[in-house]
């Protein structure tokens, strides 16, 4: 992967992101810099997320505290329970362990899967393929949708998504992956030979038998990134101007 943007936020970037590795910090990289290293579409952006096992969130605090960010502290009710916010000259550096609906955890056998490259100088790696749309899939609500970049992952990468992996991973909300491909159909009818026919043979069976036997649970919302549900309708953060 090669760099194809200019960034007023770089110096920062390679500071931080120096000091977890300087530090010992065992991190993958996601967020829009995961979604670049995929795609090659880069989107402007003023944050960074890197992702850990909870053992070393504690650390990777201590390294950017001592280049001079500062905690936030939540941003929304709850962060701490997945992510920590930082700052610095108006970036905001997130360290996630955790999805933000509390799910799941980021486990060591991601780290195993995940994808290296080289960025902004650094070599770095980053969140593995069929992770990386995992989290994002449960980002859909009236604040933000990660859907959008899903898509584009999906076009990019087409061939070497392990579609049956994601699958599994997502396991009794697979309705979510469901949907992405009727998404993706719709917005890249040329390119529906991404999806594999196995794998839209296997949704056909499910959703049958869901339509058959639904579940007893009601409402699933709360599972759609919920902390940007409690937020006001302007984004607001602290920043270090």
């Amino acid at each position: 992967m090669t760099d194809h943007f200019e960034t007023q936020d770089r110096d920062i970037y390679v500071e931080a992101l120096s000091a977890l590795q300087n530090a010992g910090v065992r991190f993958m990289v996601g967020g829009a810099f995961a979604v670049y290293h995929y795609t090659d579409w880069w989107r402007n952006t003023h944050d960074i997320d890197v992702y850990v096992t909870q053992d070393q969130v504690g650390k990777a605090a201590q390294a950017l505290r001592s280049i001079g960010f500062t905690d936030l502290g939540e941003q929304a009710a709850g962060d701490n329970e997945w992510i920590y916010h930082a700052g610095k000259n108006g970036l905001v550096f997130d360290v996630i362990w955790r999805f933000a609906n509390l799910v799941n955890y980021i486990t060591e056998d991601w780290f195993e899967r995940a994808s290296s490259g080289e960025f902004l100088g650094l070599h770095l790696d980053f969140l593995p393929l069929e992770e990386l749309v995992w989290i994002k899939v449960f980002v859909i609500n009236r604040h933000r949708c990660d859907w959008p970049d899903v898509m584009r992952i999906a076009q990019a990468q087409c061939g070497r998504m392990d579609w049956n992996r994601l699958m599994n991973l997502l396991g009794e909300h697979w309705l979510l992956l469901a949907a992405l491909v009727d998404v993706f159909d719709w917005q890249h009818p040329a390119s529906t030979g991404c999806i594999p026919d196995s794998l839209r043979t296997e949704i056909a069976k499910k959703r049958l038998d869901y339509l058959r036997n639904p579940p007893e649970l009601a409402d699933r919302e709360q599972l759609l990134d919920p902390w940007l549900h409690q937020r006001a309708d302007f984004y607001a953060i602290r920043r270090n101007e």
